[in-house]
């Protein structure tokens, strides 16, 4: 089958136009160059170009030539020319009949093609395996590949679409599926027509006319429409002719041979059978020799002429355990092929699944340094506003305290020496006292130490005794608190105090209580406070709304907090509070 040699022409038509000097001239033109040329990629080119014009008449100066682009090919590392070189390999041992090396050099080149990732490469890759399979008889397997090609060339590479499809209709044709191969072949003969090329008087154009026409032969004979096929092939002979394509004359000869038979013209038949025998091609293209000895077989045995026809099922046989042999050795490169590939796949899973975990832990380390970081700043930044507190606090004790202390010890000196202003030093003196106890609430609020929910508990029943203790108040005070590592922020813990000593002023000036019984408790980040004493209560329709209450109600607003007063005449008063630690 003509697969190769027409994937072959592509190539080189597409990387070398066809030469305008005759064959000897352009040979003896390329050796010159090739002389003065150092190891690179130009001398491929050039040895590229000498393997392409032995390939017909000398494939195996052909494959001598394409072997040695490939070595230097391999050696510069040049992905694109070892591919090419491959390529070009594979050509030679297509006609020199090697197909089980031709399929190992395939092998080679298809991750090599996935590698370069062009139309071309891709093509070519599969175009190479699919023609390895169709000499061996495996057409099924050979057209999955071809499908491959087909795909390419109509969605990039449009311009080579009547060679493709040609190809098809012999693929098509030889899994006997003749309606599907007449339709191909007449699809690439009309691409073909509208071809700019068409016209020309060049051998490439004359190849691809003589390969348009031959499988348009042998779609009508598939289709027995016998006139039709042997007009086709009978006008590829001389196109085949003037360029020295021997295998091409040799499927056209084969071609008119079986058109005879089936007309039962033995004599024509066997005649141009013979002629397919004698050209020079006929040694090293053994799936095509077969084909032609087995019609010699089958037209001798219709004439009764048996020496003849056990001469050419003897010739099939040999043939046939030769293409055999060649089998064996192509199943198992295609298996250990097929196993490479499934390693290199799982190789690659696992590298990319590596690289996954990679990027996660590359990812993870990223997250858990930033928040590290964010942790270390926040900390950074607190124990600097901590400072800052504690030095706020401690300038207003030194600065502030000093200053309301000598403004007292003043206001003392003043009453002993102006007995007739001591009502109003007296207040002044009262006045002082008071900012003095502010400002050490104040100091005691910003202060970084005083954070925990204990310390504020701790100051709240210091207070409380203090101001009942000396009106004669007992106090009962008790704390269920289980967290008291619990922290306030500096605004709650301010106005949970201050709210606390408003009441207890409060309480202390006008309850006229003998006992107040403080409960503070602190469960699932909520603090409850309850402040009951047993004094005269009061009408709280009446003063709810005065000064003190609208203090009250401030803080607990500040506080985010339930607030309630429940209080009657006689029967004492109740201070509920209710907030959420943030």
């Amino acid at each position: 089958m003509r697969t190769t040699v027409i994937i072959y022409l592509f190539i080189f038509s597409l990387l070398y136009s066809f030469n305008s000097f005759s064959q000897t001239h352009l040979i003896d033109s390329l050796k010159k160059e090739l002389a003065t040329q150092q190891a690179d990629t130009s001398k491929i080119r050039t040895l590229l170009h000498l393997s392409d014009a032995y390939r017909f008449s000398y494939p195996d100066s052909a494959l001598a030539y394409a072997q040695q682009a490939l070595s230097i090919s391999e050696k510069i590392q040049d992905d694109g020319a070892t591919f090419w070189s491959i390529v070009t390999i594979n050509s030679a041992l297509y006609v020199l009949g090697n197909y089980a090396l031709e399929l190992e050099y395939a092998f080679k080149a298809l991750p090599l093609g996935k590698k370069l990732n062009t139309p071309y490469t891709i093509g070519f890759s599969n175009g190479m395996l699919s023609d390895c399979y169709y000499n061996l008889g495996e057409y099924h397997t050979s057209l999955q590949y071809w499908r491959e090609v087909v795909k390419i060339s109509e969605n990039e590479l449009p311009g080579e679409r009547f060679r493709i499809y040609a190809n098809s209709s012999r693929m098509f044709e030889a899994i006997h599926q003749y309606d599907s191969a007449l339709i191909y072949a007449k699809k690439g003969y009309s691409l073909f027509e509208q071809d700019a090329s068409f016209n020309q008087e060049n051998d490439g154009t004359k190849f691809d006319r003589s390969n348009i026409y031959i499988s348009l032969g042998d779609a009508y004979t598939g289709k027995a429409n016998y006139d039709s096929a042997l007009f086709f092939y009978r006008k590829s002979i001389p196109l085949s002719t003037a360029i020295d394509l021997s295998l091409n004359n040799m499927d056209a000869y084969s071609g008119i041979a079986k058109v005879y038979k089936e007309r039962n013209g033995l004599d024509s038949a066997i005649w141009f059978a013979q002629k397919a025998v004698a050209e020079k091609i006929t040694k090293t293209y053994p799936v095509g020799l077969l084909k032609i000895v087995k019609l010699l077989a089958d037209i001798y045995k219709t004439r009764n002429i048996a020496d003849s026809t056990l001469k050419y099922l003897l010739m099939a046989s040999e043939i046939k355990d030769s293409l055999f042999s060649r089998e064996k050795t192509i199943a198992f490169q295609t298996i250990l092929f097929r196993e490479q590939q499934k390693k290199k796949e799982v190789e690659t899973a696992t590298l990319k699944l590596q690289n996954e975990y990679r990027s996660y832990f590359s990812i993870a380390l990223v997250v858990i340094l930033l928040v590290v970081a964010a942790i270390v700043i926040r900390n950074r930044r607190i124990k600097q506003l901590q400072k800052m507190r504690n030095t706020i606090a401690d300038d207003l004790h030194d600065d502030i305290g000093s200053t309301l202390s000598s403004i007292s010890i003043m206001n003392e000196l003043a009453k002993a020496k102006s007995p007739e202003a001591l009502s109003l030093l007296t207040s002044i003196g009262e006045s002082t006292t008071t900012i003095q106890e502010n400002m050490s609430d104040i100091v005691w609020t910003i202060k970084a130490g005083n954070d925990r929910f204990e310390n504020v508990t701790q100051r709240m029943n210091q207070f409380a005794e203090e101001i009942l203790d000396s009106k004669n108040i007992e106090l009962d005070f008790t704390v269920d608190a289980p967290q008291s590592a619990a922290k306030l922020t500096m605004e709650q813990r301010k106005n949970f105090y201050l709210f606390f000593k408003e009441v207890i002023n409060n309480t202390a000036k006008h309850s006229g209580a003998g006992k107040v019984s403080v409960c503070i408790t602190q469960k699932d980040q909520y603090v409850n406070m309850s402040i009951r004493d047993d004094g005269k209560g009061f009408d709280t329709s009446m003063h709810f709304n005065g000064n003190g209450m609208s203090s009250l109600k401030k803080r607990a607003a500040e506080l985010n907090a339930q607030f309630n007063i429940t209080s009657k005449v006689n029967s004492g008063t109740i201070v509920q509070l209710r907030f959420k630690i943030t």
